[in-house]
């Protein structure tokens, strides 16, 4: 998708927005029908959703009284060591403006495919953020209880999927294809546990050509093949 110099709305102005209206995410998200999943990964910076959806967004606010200036003419670019600062005050001939980092995406990604796995990335968040606040249970025979013990398994499989996705994104699928036969590996064992995942779009053999690849050095890998769409 290709993003436009100028946006509807920025993810500052609609921060700023919530916050002079006095509302939550989740009262935006009610009020204005739109897409939550959409609002929170446009808020914290990990995408640029659609111009319709900006647009919405925009017209939510100035339908509650919200004004957005008109964008200012872009001015000519300063020289790296220029400053507003007085050429008096010390450090004003070294300052300089640095500029933001973002978050690659991989270019042949369906829209359909980020958005599960932003969304996927956002419900593992919360519960990576519940489980984390609940109390640890000693055990009879061990050290912790089962209950405990398997939320810690659930915690770090979450910690672990996020990471995944997030590489995912990237164009690193590294989760081969769920095996339909008991698991032989690591790898199997993993594409079995992620086997709901969205990780699970697009991995193809990923492991399998991994190893071909290191058996043939020099050669690039290629990204994965996508599969079907697996409901969450």
């Amino acid at each position: 998708m290709k993003i436009p110099a100028k946006l509807p709305i920025t993810a500052e102005q609609s921060r700023a927005s919530r916050f002079q209206l006095g509302l939550t995410q989740a009262q935006v998200i009610d009020d204005s029908q739109l897409p939550g999943y959409k609002l929170k990964q446009f808020e914290t910076g990990r995408f640029v959703p659609d111009m319709p959806f900006l647009e919405s967004l925009r017209g939510f606010y100035e339908t509650r009284g919200i004004t957005f200036d008109q964008p200012e003419k872009q001015q000519p670019a300063k020289s790296p060591v220029q400053s507003d600062e007085p050429a008096s005050k010390p450090g004003a001939s070294i300052w300089r403006p640095v500029p933001r980092m973002a978050l690659y995406v991989r270019d042949d990604l369906p829209e359909a495919e980020l958005m599960k796995v932003f969304e996927r990335m956002d419900a593992n968040d919360a519960r990576i953020e519940t489980i984390m606040l609940e109390s640890l249970k000693s055990g009879f025979v061990s050290e912790f209880s089962e209950e405990t013990e398997a939320k810690s398994r659930e915690l770090f499989g979450a910690m672990a999927e996020n990471y995944l996705l997030f590489r995912h994104l990237q164009g690193r699928s590294i989760i081969s294809a769920a095996p339909a036969s008991p698991p032989a590996t690591h790898g199997d064992l993993i594409a079995s546990l992620f086997a709901q995942s969205p990780l699970a779009i697009g991995s193809g053999n990923t492991v399998t050509r991994q190893k071909e690849d290191a058996e043939a050095p020099g050669q690039g890998r290629t990204t994965a093949d996508e599969s079907e769409l697996e409901e969450l």
